[in-house]
């Protein structure tokens, strides 16, 4: 199912800018790219990058800016990438960011991963007129190289298909009714399939909870009993601090969602259940199981697509 880009000018991105993280994929001329990084961005200045793993400091257009974890722990005016829309200032830098780390050719075309509910011609529009036919120039300030990168074409997919599609990459047909739950930041998504991979509308939704569900959590705990303030960025980044809040939160995210997934499909018994997404990693899977690659399957499978597509 996958297809390498052998030999070709134009390079397939598969890009899946995410709440939490960012995740790109692809395969240019034999060789595989991806990424993953925290969706977060801050001003940029100069300090000494030999403590921090993979930090990104990049300029476009005469602007500095840190991406991922740097921008958590270094920057000034840290942002995270809280709204939906993959069109704000936040999504744009975080975009060019993923570019700078996978984009190997000079024109390149990139199927971006959106939630069921935003899976639309206004989105697509969107997308397309603020990304379509425009040359970035980035400049890396950390490794001072830099690249000028044609974005030929964009298009959007839904982020849980493309999920399943490469979870499945390796089977012709299903004969079993599929569900796909899609763990998110914010939200999940339950996308059902019927027999022969038919995407079925009626029994798909979006559900309004997620790794910020749990963070909240521990972020309330933490606020009631020990009177501290904390980001939900930076509870998810303290490894180590918090594990047994974090571990109650997951529990209650991981029973919330077991319950929703048996109260909305009634015929899971008869169903092939697929749970995928970062959080989904640290959740008790009560009535499915978990894909291959939970985190980066629907960069993964958004490569694919756009290998088909993009033809």
């Amino acid at each position: 199912m996958q297809k390498d880009n052998i030999n070709e000018k134009v390079q397939v991105i598969g890009g899946d800018i995410g709440r939490g993280y960012v995740k790109g994929f692809s395969v240019y001329n034999g060789e595989t790219k991806e990424c993953c990084f925290k969706s977060i961005v801050s001003l940029g200045r100069e300090i000494d990058f030999t403590e921090h793993k993979d930090p990104i400091y990049l300029e476009v257009d005469g602007e500095e800016y840190f991406a991922g974890i740097l921008a958590e722990v270094e920057g000034y005016s840290p942002t995270a990438n809280n709204m939906e829309s993959k069109v704000t200032m936040t999504a744009e830098k975080l975009l060019y960011a993923l570019l700078n780390k996978l984009a190997v050719a000079d024109t390149v075309k990139i199927m971006l991963g959106v939630p069921n509910k935003s899976y639309n011609k206004r989105t697509l529009n969107e997308v397309i007129e603020a990304y379509k036919g425009k040359n970035i120039k980035i400049l890396d300030r950390i490794t001072k190289k830099f690249k000028s990168i044609l974005i030929e074409d964009i298009s959007i997919f839904r982020e849980s298909d493309a999920a399943l599609l490469w979870e499945l990459r390796n089977q012709a047909t299903t004969n079993k009714p599929i569900g796909m739950v899609t763990v998110g930041f914010r939200t999940t998504e339950f996308t059902y399939f019927d027999k022969g991979m038919k995407f079925n509308d009626k029994k798909s939704k979006s559900l309004e909870l997620g790794n910020k569900t749990a963070l909240e959590y521990v972020q309330r705990e933490l606020n009631d009993k020990y009177n501290l303030s904390k980001e939900l960025f930076e509870i998810d980044s303290n490894i180590g601090d918090y594990d047994k809040l974090k571990e109650r939160g997951y529990k209650i995210l991981s029973e919330k969602i077991g319950q929703e997934v048996d109260s909305y499909w009634i015929n899971t018994e008869e169903m092939d259940i697929y749970f995928g997404g970062g959080t989904a990693q640290k959740m008790k899977i009560y009535n499915g199981v978990l894909i291959e690659a939970p985190q980066m399957a629907t960069a993964k499978g958004l490569y694919v697509v756009g290998t088909k597509i993009f033809r």
